[in-house]
């Protein structure tokens, strides 16, 4: 016996609507932090503090690197509000913090109070949530994904009868 859409029951719909909505919330979050890091680097911080922090640190091309931090942090922030290629988006943003983590605040420890990497860390968590969610239901992500998605249910988890070899 094969799982279908049909077998999903209203508590389940009721479930879905309520982790698309925690989903949504919790992305625009995501995507609020990064733009207000891009606004403060570009604007409070500025690019030669940005820059400086980098060059202390022995990272080559710091310019190149402080600049590109600042578009890229406001470009993903942007597409995470729109849902738009979610899954990229938060690949990066997780390989972003953890070079972060590892050339610049390991060496600082955990706290943030003394330059540590819960902040970076808690980001690069928020990006393995969405990597592996995607935009679910409330994004452009999905209606570009319809398509390919229409002979299955992604919302549900698949469960074999007890005793059944059907995978």
């Amino acid at each position: 016996m094969a799982y279908t859409a049909s077998a999903v029951t209203a508590p389940n719909r009721a479930g879905t609507v309520v982790r698309s909505l925690l989903l949504f919330i919790a992305r625009l979050a995501f995507a609020a932090i990064l733009l207000a890091h891009a606004w403060w680097r570009w604007s409070v911080a500025g690019i030669d503090a940005q820059t400086a922090m980098l060059r202390d640190h022995q990272i080559p091309q710091a310019e190149v690197l402080a600049y590109a931090t600042i578009v890229f942090e406001a470009m993903a922030g942007a597409l995470l509000v729109l849902g738009l290629l979610t899954r990229f988006v938060s690949a990066v943003v997780v390989i972003e913090q953890a070079l972060v983590i590892a050339l610049i605040k390991l060496p600082s420890g955990v706290y943030l109070a003394d330059g540590g990497f819960e902040y970076n860390a808690a980001l690069a968590t928020l990006g393995v949530v969405f990597l592996a969610v995607g935009a679910h239901h409330v994004g452009l992500d999905a209606l570009f994904a319809r398509g390919r998605r229409a002979d299955r249910d992604d919302d549900e988890l698949y469960q074999p009868a007890l005793g059944s070899s059907q995978l």
